[in-house]
């Protein structure tokens, strides 16, 4: 009797992780006799897992960028055929300060390096403060490359201090952009913000983190993390309930329509970063909300109906090419570089 349960329990495990469809493997795979067949990049049963190489152990604890003291945070990085640089867009607190104070400090500075893992030398500050969580995209239509963000004009503070709750929740939710015909500039001046903030006692009351997805006939869909008022309520600051949301327009300057009243991805996520895979689908990383250590993945064949973004892409541990692993406090605002052909 014991023998038949288990083997009844093998097959009700093969059962459960046997696929049928290409969505049964996170539209980074074929199905093929009922086990997915994964793209390259990707691993695991449900090919959902990031198929991460080694890095040095040098690059793991030097990083790619560093410019004196300061702190940066969540970098984009293009390659520019002008100057055959990779360029790269950062959040960098002004002052040496730290992201503690990020709201009213962040600013976004420009590097370049002539090799993509760097290391990146500081060329200017591109947006002083406030400018934070710059999304860096290219729109083929009008040949312009775009650099969504959050911010709007407000002074730092020398002492690395906050600001009223009143203005940090204003900032935080003014979602700009920046156009420009070159990776060197100019840069326009940022948009006014994209995305209306949902009502007051809304799930997205707080709309920030964009990602766009531009289509070729313009249409741009905008995720965003949304979270209810919580800058002047301490007791949401532990728990903060953070979702990720979509605005639809018809050209990525708007007007912008949020098409659901909920979330797009049933589990908690935040610092979305979506994409367009022309021979799978739509695919969007993620932090993870309910736990902090891991990047998440969800897929969608439309854009729109996701799955529930509860896969884990990778924790917070990085395999060095030593074979050693080294673990992080925390892995965040996860982004992906591109190549000239547009894959990642």
């Amino acid at each position: 009797m014991t023998k038949l349960l288990n083997v009844l329990l093998a097959a009700a495990v093969a059962s459960s992780s046997a696929c049928t469809t290409s969505e049964d493997c996170g539209l980074n795979g074929d199905c093929v006799d009922k086990t997915c067949s994964c793209d390259p990049a990707w691993t695991g049963d449900t090919c959902t897992s990031l198929n991460l190489i080694p890095i040095s152990a040098e690059a793991a604890e030097d990083g790619a960028y560093k410019h004196g003291t300061s702190t940066s945070w969540g970098a984009n990085v293009a390659f520019c055929d002008e100057d055959n640089l990779y360029h790269m867009f950062v959040s960098e607190m002004k002052s040496n300060c730290t992201l503690s104070s990020w709201i009213p400090n962040s600013q976004i500075t420009h590097a370049t390096s002539k090799d993509i893992s760097g290391p990146y030398e500081f060329r200017e500050t591109l947006f002083d403060t406030f400018h934070h969580n710059p999304r860096l995209t290219f729109d083929a239509a009008s040949g312009k490359y775009l650099l969504f963000m959050i911010g709007g004009d407000l002074d730092g503070t020398e002492d690395c201090s906050g600001i009223p709750d009143s203005d940090g929740e204003l900032y935080d939710t003014r979602i700009v952009y920046s156009e420009s015909a070159s990776l060197n500039g100019p840069w326009t001046t940022p948009s006014e913000p994209l995305v209306e903030r949902g009502a007051e006692d809304a799930w997205d009351y707080v709309v920030t983190n964009p990602s766009p997805i531009i289509h070729s006939d313009g249409t741009t869909y905008l995720y965003y993390r949304g979270t209810p008022k919580y800058w002047d309520d301490d007791s949401l600051l532990g728990e903060l309930p953070e979702s990720v949301g979509v605005a639809v327009a018809p050209h990525y300057s708007g007007p912008y329509t949020k098409p659901f009243s909920s979330p797009i991805l049933s589990y908690m996520n935040e610092d979305p970063f979506a994409w367009f895979d022309p021979s799978r689908g739509y695919k969007m990383l993620t932090h993870g909300r309910d736990d902090p250590l891991n990047t998440h993945y969800a897929y969608s064949p439309d854009g729109l109906n996701w799955s529930s973004g509860s896969d884990v892409a990778c924790n917070n541990t990085v395999t060095l090419d030593d074979g050693t692993i080294r673990v992080f406090k925390n892995r965040e605002r996860p982004q992906i570089y591109f190549d000239k052909e547009g894959q990642p």
